[in-house]
């Protein structure tokens, strides 16, 4: 199975916001290094679209999300028919439950 990658607006704001903030924090080459990880596991989806885990798994919300971690953020995707649709790229101290969901929870599970 080798499937496209779409990217939301919101995931592409995602990715330059992180971009900046490591720069400004840590300089251009920990940016470099982190964006390129973080695209290389969501080129991984294309074939192996499955491997991250289901957001109703984990926190049992009904919804088609999955997500995988990579460097301390949460990449959120849903699996299309013929594309891994990224939906949002969220850093793991952000309330993503809230971002996402709109709904009020604290959790450590994820």
């Amino acid at each position: 199975m080798n499937l496209r990658i779409d990217f939301s607006p919101e995931s592409l704001n995602d990715i330059e916001e992180i971009k900046l903030y490591l720069i400004s924090e840590f300089g251009e080459k920990t940016s470099t290094d982190n964006i390129k990880k973080v695209m290389k596991s969501i080129r991984n989806l294309a074939q192996f679209p499955l491997q991250g885990t289901g957001i109703w798994e984990r926190l049992g919300i009904e919804s088609d999300y999955r997500y995988i971690y990579i460097n301390h953020n949460y990449v959120f995707y849903r699996v299309e028919d013929e594309s891994v649709k990224i939906i949002r790229i969220l850093d793991a101290r952000r309330d993503f439950i809230k971002i996402l969901f709109g709904i009020n929870i604290q959790t450590d599970d994820l």
